[in-house]
């Protein structure tokens, strides 16, 4: 017996509406360009702690007390952190809470850090690329000085951080192949995106 069609249209709807929501996941982000290379530094897979390296950055990047939270704190709840996103390590909830496995306030299809997945954490493409998944390259406009990055062995250290899983403690490298790719590959490789 062959369903009616009156029968089918529901259920057809009811899946379109699961799968819409699932390809918007997939395609919502532009593929990351004008990445930093960072592939000819050294892996870094222990020993990486997270108070100590990452939000180390967050709170001084460059040697002269300038960080990730000058700009990206609520001043103890008194303002809207830019992005919406709270890197101050003297706040609560932390930096740690902020990011991991949370959804950007910018675009809904990305996330800020996916443990074991550097280049689907728009973390780091935010510090990686001049364009990444939604926004721009940070630190915002250069700041402070308009010409500021982060160094390539920063931009390394939360690479390998988030590889390693993206540890509250230090980073223990139980296992990584030499095999790996480290940061974005050229459009030659991939053929002009990224796997998201």
């Amino acid at each position: 017996m062959v369903p009616s069609r009156k029968r089918m249209r529901p259920l057809a709807l009811a899946l379109a509406a699961l799968l819409v929501p699932a390809a918007t996941h997939v395609c919502g982000a532009v593929p990351p360009s004008g990445c930093t290379p960072i592939d000819y530094l050294p892996p870094m897979y222990s020993g990486i702690q997270f108070g100590a390296a990452i939000e180390g950055i967050f709170i001084d990047f460059n040697g002269q007390g300038n960080g990730c939270a000058d700009c990206h704190t609520s001043a103890m709840h008194t303002q809207i952190p830019a992005g919406n996103l709270d890197l101050d390590p003297n706040e609560s909830p932390s930096p740690y809470v902020n990011l991991i496995n949370v959804v950007s306030a910018e675009d809904p299809s990305l996330i800020y850090v996916v443990p074991n997945y550097p280049e689907r954490s728009l973390l780091f493409q935010k510090v990686n690329c001049d364009t990444p998944g939604v926004g721009v390259r940070m630190p915002y406009q250069g700041y402070p000085d308009g010409m500021t990055t982060l160094t390539p062995y920063q931009q390394a250290l939360i690479y390998d951080w988030i590889a390693e899983g993206a540890p509250a403690d230090t980073t223990n490298g139980i296992f990584r192949g030499t095999f790996d790719l480290r940061g974005f590959i050229s459009d030659e490789i991939f053929g002009g995106g990224f796997e998201h």
